[in-house]
């Protein structure tokens, strides 16, 4: 028992020694009061707000005191509130100035009363709405009696009393807070956090002890003119304790979902892809007829594509235009418009800058490209109007469909870690075989994550190359859906803090 009493008196007093001046004074007039707001605090520990929140803050920490947070509204001094606080309000003015003048005219007080024209609109209605003054032929005449004209309105004791909160306000303050309010930058109403707190039993034993056996002048700072001499060796060190519960603090860090992107670029590069360019703002020849979708296709009507009023997008080189315009009505078996080709659009896919990759090409070769795609979908948790994709080619004489199929399954494993992936047939006028790559989400069950295939031939010679070109679309949103843990797609883009603070470095 003796041993347990030892022990108890040792902890407090390692307690009493981890106590910064500020949490001995707080702390004391807790104990005095029993229960006190921050505010109460600061008169009674002589501290600044800053000071006691602090001080609050830590002795919550080491379970000295019981801290209750609460949002408040509080009616604080706008702009001219700060002004009229200390220069009285436009109406008391204009007052001084009739009381001095007896009946002046309206325009000469408007021009000798010293108030700005919007000033003077407000003074002068705020005192007829209080029966103060009238106006007769062109005169600013005063109703009341000198000595009732003098007193003080609510609205002039309500701005000395600021800052208040609002749910303390009588009938009267509240009349006054609301004919304030209408006018500007006088009154502005903020949330502010307000703090109480109760001392706890281990609150009173520490101060027991410290009375007991007084700790001395605690040293807090160690600074470099302590550590020069040997003066730091006759002084008493305040004593940290690092077991104790402090505020979490998130430090700087990138976007959870940008640093993603950064993963897969640097993933593909360090397999010797190489990184494609391309515009924003599309035509849609690259988009559309180097890619084999004829002219009528549904894809280039309004309601699946955004076109860019207004511009017109330049064509490339005068025989590979031919080349693709030959193709399509060889095929299609329509007359190809060299006009509709050059309309300007935002990027739907990034297959685009595949086509445009392709007459310049190294065979064998490995490209990719993150492209930030716009479509007018329905937003939901799997579609957003405005995505990325990932965007990539092989060219090789001897490259097949199976080496697709690999290529796009070592994707799913090592950009999602996802675990169940399935292929399933599935067409595209630019593609043959095509095929569409699903993967297994925990949550949303099988989600589609991009197409591929091999591009046909007659994407592909129109545009000079006569070797095999594996390529592939894919979702990249939805790929960090999985290595994220995210559900919904949205998420991604949110300005939700929480979510990006619990995100890993």
């Amino acid at each position: 028992m003796a041993s347990d009493a030892q022990d108890t008196k040792k902890d407090l007093k390692k307690m009493a020694e981890s106590l910064s001046e500020g949490e001995v004074l707080v702390l004391k007039s807790l104990v005095e009061k029993k229960k006190a707001s921050s505010a109460e605090l600061e008169k009674a520990a002589k501290l600044s707000q800053v000071e006691v929140v602090r001080a609050l803050q830590w002795l919550d920490n080491k379970r000295l005191i019981k801290l209750k947070r609460e949002e408040k509204e509080v009616a604080i001094l706008g702009e001219y509130g700060q002004k009229y606080q200390k220069e009285g309000l436009p109406e008391r003015k204009l007052l001084a100035f009739i009381l001095k003048n007896k009946a002046v005219n309206f325009s000469d007080a408007q021009k000798r009363s010293g108030l700005s024209g919007e000033e003077f609109s407000a003074a002068l209605g705020a005192l007829k709405k209080k029966i103060l003054v009238s106006i007769e032929a062109g005169k600013i005449l005063l109703k009341a009696k000198p000595e009732e004209a003098l007193k003080k309105t609510l609205e002039e004791k309500f701005l000395e009393s600021l800052p208040v909160e609002t749910s303390k306000l009588s009938p009267e303050e509240k009349y006054a807070l609301q004919e304030l309010a209408k006018r500007k930058g006088i009154i502005e109403l903020k949330r502010n956090a307000v703090f109480s707190a109760e001392a706890t039993e281990q609150a009173k034993k520490v101060l027991a002890m410290m009375k007991e056996s007084p700790r001395g002048k605690m040293i807090e700072n160690v600074t470099p003119d302590l550590l020069r001499g040997e003066e730091w060796k006759k002084v008493k060190f305040k004593r940290y304790d690092v077991s104790v519960r402090v505020p979490e603090i998130y430090g700087g860090k990138r976007q959870a979902y940008y640093v993603f992107l950064e993963q897969v670029a640097r993933e593909l590069v360090r397999l010797g892809f190489k990184e494609m360019q391309g515009p924003t703002i599309e035509s849609e020849f690259w988009n559309f007829d180097a890619l084999f979708q004829p002219q009528f296709h549904v894809a280039r009507d309004w309601t699946a594509t955004y076109f860019a009023k207004g511009l017109e997008a330049e064509l490339p080189a005068k025989e590979i235009v031919e080349q693709v315009k030959r193709q399509h009505e060889k095929s299609w078996q329509y007359s190809w418009q060299q006009e509709k080709a050059k309309h300007a659009i935002l990027r739907p896919q990034g297959t685009c800058m595949s086509a445009r990759m392709l007459p310049h090409a190294e065979v064998p070769g490995k490209y990719f490209a993150i492209a930030r795609c716009y479509r007018p979908d329905v937003v939901d948790t799997k579609h957003l109007a405005e995505f990325n994709q990932v965007e990539g080619i092989i060219l090789d004489e001897n490259i097949t469909f199976q080496h697709l199929l690999a290529t796009l399954k070592k994707f799913a494993e090592v950009f999602t870690g996802a675990k169940e992936v399935r292929f399933i047939p599935d067409y595209y006028p630019f593609t043959e075989p095509s095929v569409q790559l699903n993967v297994k989400h925990p949550k949303l069950g099988w989600i589609e994550i991009g197409g591929a295939g091999i591009f046909r031939e007659e994407v592909t010679k129109p545009l000079g190359v006569n070797v095999p070109v594996i390529a592939w679309g894919l979702g990249v949103d939805r790929l960090a859906m999985f290595k994220l843990g995210v559900s919904d797609i949205r998420q991604l883009f949110s300005q939700d803090l929480e979510w990006l603070r619990k995100q890993g470095v």
